[in-house]
């Protein structure tokens, strides 16, 4: 009988949220790990809001809370889509560029405990693995 992999990952997830938070607790930096991952899926470009919901595999009315608190942070800023009004354009502020920057090598570091004792072949297979049971999850067949 196969475990149930839910409580495994969820397990870990809650260990390396909890890392996060306590980097960046530690280091004066005003984010938890979901705002990280929105404010990092912005760096390089401006998006939508549905684009940084399906990146960020959040779902929307999540994202647009985590983006109504980095909007009062004065992280991000949102504009209308000159192209179709029903949208907005979101896009980092110069301070949200500097709280990445000085979220990432906790960020990293957090990153490095958690590979420390995986090789790069374990670490495909792991994501291989993953992707898998997301899509027998997804896949209507």
């Amino acid at each position: 009988m196969k475990k149930e992999i839910g409580i495994y990952i969820d397990r870990t997830y809650k260990v390396v949220r909890q890392d996060l938070i306590n980097r960046f607790n530690n280091h004066g930096i005003d984010i938890t790990p979901e705002q990280w991952v929105v404010l990092s899926k912005l760096e390089k470009a401006t998006m939508n809001q549905t684009d940084i919901a399906n990146g960020s595999f959040k779902d929307k009315h999540t994202v647009s809370r985590i983006l109504d608190l980095l909007v009062k942070k004065g992280f991000v800023v949102r504009e209308q889509d000159p192209e179709d009004g029903r949208k907005y354009l979101v896009s980092l502020t110069p301070l949200g560029t500097q709280e990445l920057e000085e979220a990432k090598p906790h960020v990293y570091a957090s990153r490095e405990v958690g590979w420390k004792n995986i090789s790069d072949e374990e670490y495909a297979q792991l994501l291989f693995l993953l992707d898998k049971i997301f899509t027998s999850y997804t896949s209507k067949t």
